[in-house]
Parts: structure tokens; C-alpha cells; sequence
């Protein structure tokens, strides 16, 4: 499983609105990583994008600290099954699903997290709808708020 960044950040901050439903998917895929039923990938532009929101004071009134929010990511790779995924997609990935999806604008950073989760063979979690377009249904868990 592979959780997007809208998931990571409302695990992560009581104050979000869909923390409860983004915290109890986490723990479950931790449990699962950690037994072995399944694996837990944190991709890179995923991490970057929960650092990004999670510290910016244009978001949140009340930012978390750096260390916080790193110590957080530190947690989840420390569990066994979790990893780290610092690539993406192979550019003929991207391409393809950008070119097949008519892509453009802000929806390229989701085609980018799709055509890696593609490539992969993972599956994503994600509260955000427009993967239903980018991602086969066997490769998409839309949580719940």
C-alpha cells in the first residue's frame, strides 16, 4: 500500500478533519507491513509533499516543526515492511498516463504518483477522487472522509 500525501497529512494532525479515518488506514498498514500480509511504500514526492504542507504557516496557523514532522517518517520506515521509494516512474510511464489522461497542470503531480504506483504494482490510498481517472480500480482504495 502506498498512502498519498493528503492521507499522510491528516494521520499525522489531530486537527484535520478526516484524522480518524486516516489514522485507523495507517495503523492497519503498518500492522499488515509488519506482519508481512502486505508492504508499506512511502514515495518520495509523497514524503516531500507532506514536509511541504505540514510546515507551511500559508496552510496550517499552526505549523509543525521540522523535527516533528520528520521524526514522524522516521517512525513509519522504522516498521518492518515499510519502505522508501526516492524514484518515480520511468518517463515512459509519466508519459503515457499524462498523454492518455489528457493531463496537465496541477493533476501532473498525481499522473507522476499513479504511473509510479502503476509500475509498482502497489495500490494507493488516497481521499483525493481524481486518481479514480489515473489509476485502475484495483490499484485505488479511496478512503472515506
Amino acid at each position: 500500500m502506498t498512502p498519498d500525501v493528503n492521507v499522510l497529512v491528516a494521520a499525522y494532525r489531530p486537527d484535520h478533519p478526516h484524522h480518524q479515518s486516516a489514522r485507523a488506514w495507517l495503523d492497519d498498514a503498518v500492522a499488515q507491513a509488519a506482519s508481512g500480509r502486505a508492504s508499506l511504500t512511502l514515495l518520495g514526492t509523497v514524503v516531500t509533499g507532506f514536509l511541504r504542507i505540514t510546515t507551511n504557516p500559508k496552510i496550517f496557523r499552526e505549523t509543525d516543526p521540522l523535527q516533528d514532522v520528520s521524526e514522524f517518517i522516521d517512525s513509519l520506515l522504522s516498521c518492518p515492511g515499510a519502505q522508501f521509494q526516492p524514484q518515480g516512474a520511468t518517463w515512459p510511464n509519466l508519459k503515457q498516463v499524462c498523454l492518455t489522461q489528457q493531463v496537465s497542470g496541477n493533476l501532473v503531480t498525481d499522473a507522476w504518483i499513479a504511473a509510479t504506483v502503476m509500475q509498482s504494482g502497489e495500490t494507493l490510498c488516497t481521499f483525493d477522487r481524481d486518481f479514480s481517472r489515473l489509476l485502475p480500480a484495483d490499484q485505488l482504495l479511496l478512503l472515506k472522509p
